[in-house]
């Protein structure tokens, strides 16, 4: 049920994105549609097993997650404003990689899930999130309706995501390798409800563009 209902959601805002194709073609915004593409098929390939290997798909979501990671990091450094932000989150983001080769290479390797790497990537873009709605309060001079704000829909929903996503994870390494099924089963339910607004946040922000782009 909850990777149904997570694909449901991804499918939505998939949709979303094909109907309003024509107004967001000349945007950052078009660059989403092949990553969500790719989120999906990935989700329905992961409900059927593709990816198991020795009944673990962790290499899958190391992979996956990095991919991420990587889109929504440089896509939210293309919206912040302020160059010395933008200088800021690209170190980061470098950091992040160097961490995350280091981390398969000598600690947690590419079979076990990089917990700490995520936390880490999660707290960069909660990060970003946070100079957005700095930038939005403190460098908007006029009064904007959310409605025309496709960019607050997408900060919005991966605040959300990621903050739960944080939670979760932070635990992960103790509660699921010690086979925890209740933290397991906590896990699913979390992850499909920080799913679904995600999800339904990236939805609201391509409806946006019927009213204006950013």
């Amino acid at each position: 049920m909850f990777d149904y209902s997570y694909i449901l959601f991804e499918s939505i805002a998939l949709l979303a994105a094909i109907i309003q194709i024509n107004k967001i073609k000349h945007t950052p915004y078009i660059y989403i549609v092949p990553y969500l593409l790719y989120a999906l098929l990935y989700e329905v390939a992961n409900f059927y097993n593709v990816f198991s290997v020795d009944h673990s798909n962790l290499w899958i979501t190391n992979i996956t997650m990095t991919i991420t990671f990587l889109f929504y990091s440089i896509f939210l450094c293309k919206i912040i404003k302020t160059l010395l932000f933008k200088r800021w989150i690209k170190r980061l983001i470098f950091l992040s990689i160097i961490c995350l080769i280091i981390d398969m290479a000598f600690f947690q390797g590419f079979w076990k899930l990089d917990s700490v790497i995520i936390l880490f990537q999660y707290g960069i873009i909660i990060l970003v999130n946070c100079i957005y709605f700095y930038e939005l309060m403190n460098f908007t001079n006029k009064e904007l309706g959310i409605m025309k704000l496709p960019a607050f829909w997408l900060n919005t929903g991966l605040l959300f995501f990621c903050l739960s996503q944080f939670l979760v994870f932070s635990s992960f390494a103790f509660m699921a390798y010690n086979g925890n099924y209740e933290y397991h089963f906590l896990f699913d339910v979390i992850s499909v409800i920080a799913g679904a607004i995600l999800y339904s946040c990236l939805t609201v922000s391509f409806i946006c563009f019927s009213k204006t782009t950013d």
